[in-house]
């Protein structure tokens, strides 16, 4: 039995949705953006409890202050991407370190363009 990969890029075309659609996307962008700045600033990246995902709040820092702020648009399954994205990251890092190349740490994000979504029946 042969599979073909696929992947698949959407682009959406704001114009032709309506304003509580632009508004949840553009909530879900934002919280992707918090979590993994929540998720870069933890201490230990590799080690994170599968807690983590089901958290519901993080902690944005705001001028000199930080705030709560509520994740209600990110589900359990994004947010579990995005810290696999995150060890992805940190794996090529690690790869490219000991091949001899100059790497920094990750950076904190100020703005996220992609959510990673799981598949059904995929890892």
């Amino acid at each position: 039995m042969s599979q073909i990969c696929k992947q698949y890029e959407v682009k959406i075309d704001i114009s032709h949705l309506n304003s509580q659609t632009v508004n949840h996307l553009n909530g879900l962008f934002r919280e992707a953006k918090w979590y993994y700045n929540s998720v870069i600033g933890s201490r230990n990246i590799s080690e994170l409890s599968n807690d983590y995902y089901k958290i519901s709040q993080v902690s944005v820092k705001v001028t000199d202050h930080f705030e709560a702020r509520n994740l209600d648009h990110l589900s359990s399954q994004m947010k579990q991407e995005l810290v696999d994205r995150t060890k992805d990251s940190l794996k090529a890092l690690l790869r490219l370190k000991k091949n001899g190349r100059r790497v920094g740490a990750l950076k904190f994000k100020s703005y996220v363009n992609s959510i990673p979504l799981k598949q059904y029946h995929n890892t």
